[in-house]
């Protein structure tokens, strides 16, 4: 009776090990994946990002297969115990559950992260007290027109280019024509943040984060 109470304890630290196995990466790269997505990346850090990722990735998959290990060894550890077979077979596979479950999040987490390295993020703001009128964005495989852009008044513009090239404006201020470059070259998978003021007399200021 003593042995068998004591191989059941034994199975219930193995079986604790394994659910841990499962729950640390998933819940370390949800929490850094939302971290990430609440922060204001610059593009120089988004190699450092991409380093924690990887990190998250292999040790995730180190742990999946600790934990299966560990599994294996509460299932024999509870057979011989005496435990009921129908406890052990629901403790299994919910813990096999919980541990291919990384998967899919790791692939969400790859995808969501690689949209927003591959997205250009404009924050328009017109400092001025004219109107910006017919503001016209284009890009590599696309264009937005924002008809009017009031004094002070803000707009975010968020998009992914389909080839190499400039992102360019055009637009009308006080009845004049206004057109230039808000970035001189960007690429598919090159992801920016650019901060653009327009002043009075087509005068823009483009600043990088």
């Amino acid at each position: 009776m003593v042995e068998g109470t004591e191989l059941q304890r034994s199975a219930g630290v193995w079986l604790r090990i394994a659910i841990t196995c499962g729950a640390l990466p998933l819940l370390t790269g949800l929490i850094t994946l939302f971290v990430f997505l609440q922060s204001d990346v610059s593009p120089g850090e988004m190699r450092g990002w991409a380093q924690v990722g990887m990190s998250i990735l292999m040790g995730g998959l180190g742990l999946f297969f600790v934990g299966i290990v560990t599994l294996g060894v509460y299932l024999v550890k509870g057979g011989r115990s005496g435990a009921p077979k129908r406890d052990l077979a629901q403790n299994v596979l919910l813990t096999i559950i919980l541990l291919m479950a990384n998967f899919p999040a790791a692939l969400a987490c790859i995808w969501v992260a690689g949209d927003t390295f591959s997205r250009v993020q404009l924050s328009l703001v017109n400092e001025s007290d004219v109107i910006v009128e017919d503001l016209n964005i284009t890009w590599p495989g696309g264009s937005q027109m924002i008809k009017e852009l009031g004094p002070q008044a803000r707009a975010e513009l968020s998009f992914h280019v389909a080839g190499d090239g400039p992102v360019g404006f055009t637009a009308r201020q006080a009845d004049e024509a206004c057109e230039g470059e808000l970035a001189g070259y960007v690429t598919t998978n090159m992801g920016t943040t650019m901060d653009v003021a327009f002043s009075g007399g087509c005068e823009v200021t483009v600043t990088e984060r």
